[in-house]
């Protein structure tokens, strides 16, 4: 069986990745700050290199190295960047575009934390989630500033931003549903209510309760009887926040169907944990052949936001013998350990792709 990495959405571990506890969230001791005089001598392609910021806050992932003899086709190099979103503040400029001041991870020319890089992006590769599940943890103010002055990423910010809420990508799930049919599609049923106060008529009993936008099995509480299910409706009546229900579906094993351009994986997951949360009763992944219906689930959700390059969509094979698709998972997506480095080049493959279209072509 093959062991899972966990890459947080935020700082290095996907949300159907084992943890024991909420990740950290604490931003650099010196915070990067963004000044006009900067601006006046940033270059966005110094020594007609182009500048690639990397949003991964695993510091194990040399973004750097991996990148180190990458090239685009007119012989160009790139300064890779790499750094987490808590350590990146961004000013966008009508007239020259976004300004970044970071605390680098790692960086091509040796500018680590806490020493600051202020630089302007030609490209964006997004690996972690830019929203964590508490305030602290949330930097969409970075990235809109790249949204604003239309920096090129992958995935693109605005399919980021778009995962980021839970009812906007459900409900991009069920128009897939509901065009290509439910057995073509199984989305799980789901209720939404907008606040507490409306959590009057439940699923199916028992349920599962998830609150706002939180992954990794935060905000996620489990009702076994309509007194539960009440319960936690006056918990949330004291929160501004949405939560949408759906009715606990007693698993057999789970499956992730990731898709990075043209090249599959098809994960089996088994739990090994005593609890309903896999990501903290632990899981166990075994690689299993592509189905046409995996393929079909996958390629459908890959169109979703204007399209996303790298994705994941997890189900689960219930006891009833029945699949039943959850949600899918954008830039941010776990890769298996036994392939990381296989899948991120495939991933750098489609980087340079879309670069060479961009400034070369």
């Amino acid at each position: 069986m093959l062991k899972w990495l966990g890459l947080s959405k935020l700082e290095g571990e996907d949300d159907e990745g084992p943890a024991a506890a909420p990740p950290p969230c604490s931003a650099s001791t010196s915070t990067p700050t963004s000044t006009s005089t900067t601006k006046k001598t940033a270059s966005s392609s110094g020594e007609g290199r182009l500048n690639v910021l990397v949003c991964d806050g695993d510091a194990t992932h040399d973004w750097p190295g991996i990148m180190a003899s990458r090239k685009l086709s007119d012989g160009r190099g790139m300064r890779v960047v790499q750094a987490s979103w808590m350590d990146i503040v961004v000013v966008a400029y009508s007239d020259s575009g976004a300004l970044v001041s970071c605390a680098p991870m790692h960086d091509t020319d040796g500018v680590v934390k806490p020493a600051v890089a202020t630089f302007m992006p030609d490209f964006v590769i997004i690996r972690n989630q830019v929203r964590g599940p508490t305030p602290g943890c949330d930097r969409r103010n970075s990235m809109f500033g790249l949204m604003s002055a239309n920096v090129p990423s992958m995935n693109s910010c605005l399919s980021e931003y778009m995962n980021l809420e839970r009812p906007l990508m459900n409900g991009a799930l069920r128009e897939i549903e509901k065009r290509l049919g439910h057995d073509k599609f199984p989305f799980i049923a789901q209720t939404y209510y907008s606040s507490g106060n409306d959590m009057v008529i439940s699923p199916d009993l028992p349920c599962i309760v998830k609150v706002s936008h939180a992954h990794r099995g935060m905000g996620k509480i489990k009702a076994h009887t309509q007194e539960q299910f009440r319960d936690i409706a006056t918990v949330l009546a004291l929160h501004p926040d949405y939560c949408t229900a759906e009715h606990f579906i007693e698993a057999e094993y789970g499956i992730r169907v990731q898709k990075i351009g043209s090249h599959y994986r098809v994960m089996k997951k088994i739990y090994t944990g005593s609890g309903w949360k896999s990501q903290f009763g632990g899981a166990d992944l075994q690689e299993v052949p592509l189905t046409p219906e995996y393929k079909l689930w996958v390629d459908e959700c890959a169109k979703c936001f204007g399209g996303m390059d790298w994705l994941a969509v997890d189900a689960l094979h219930g006891t009833d013998g029945q699949d039943y698709v959850i949600e899918m998972n954008g830039a941010a997506i776990g890769l298996l350990s036994s392939s990381w480095l296989e899948d991120t080049n495939y991933m750098l493959d489609l980087v340079m792709q879309r670069m060479n279209e961009i400034y070369v072509h």
